[in-house]
């Protein structure tokens, strides 16, 4: 499996099939949607697959992918991966979803920092990528908090309301 990580209040820590009723709750909360085109699944049960499919992933070594927990409690509150890594893998994308009961937190920050730490320093990437929505006014702040540039001359072709952010590696 992937290095647990830890931060002051957090844990990040690997997915458990127990973890489905918690992440169907974080991915599908009408907060969390409103600005990520994904289809919706209602059956509860089928985040499992979803779970297994992403701890399948981590062991081929294409996917680091926590649930954030805090200290002292298993409940999951969100999650936070590096993904769509580049052929040479030296260039991944971040994604994050943390549960609206713990926005305003710093949380996220807290995660952020702990993954980019990871990514630079143990995966030795080049630069971290974010595609995120053009009005999602939270998620552009957490990228701006932590040096992330618009990168103004690509498009997200995919999802054309999304914009890219990069972190080089310093």
């Amino acid at each position: 499996m992937q290095s647990e990580l830890k931060t002051n209040r957090l844990i990040l820590r690997d997915l458990s099939v127990d973890d489905y009723e918690d992440l169907h709750d974080i991915r599908f909360h009408p907060q969390v949607i409103k600005f990520i085109e994904r289809e919706r699944i209602e059956d509860k049960l089928e985040i499992k697959t979803f779970i297994t499919d992403r701890l399948k992933a981590i062991e081929n070594k294409s996917l680091c992918f926590w649930g954030i927990t805090e200290q002292g409690s298993s409940k999951l509150i969100g999650t936070i991966c590096l993904w769509n890594f580049n052929p040479a893998k030296t260039v991944a994308e971040i994604g994050y979803e943390l549960h609206p009961d713990h926005h305003t937190q710093g949380l996220m920050s807290e995660a952020m920092k702990a993954v980019l730490n990871f990514g630079f320093k143990q995966l030795h990437l080049n630069a971290i990528e974010a595609f995120t929505h053009k009005n999602n006014e939270s998620s552009k702040a957490l990228l701006s908090k932590f040096n992330f540039k618009l990168d103004v001359q690509r498009k997200d072709d995919e999802y054309p309301d999304n914009i890219i952010y990069t972190l080089q590696y310093a």
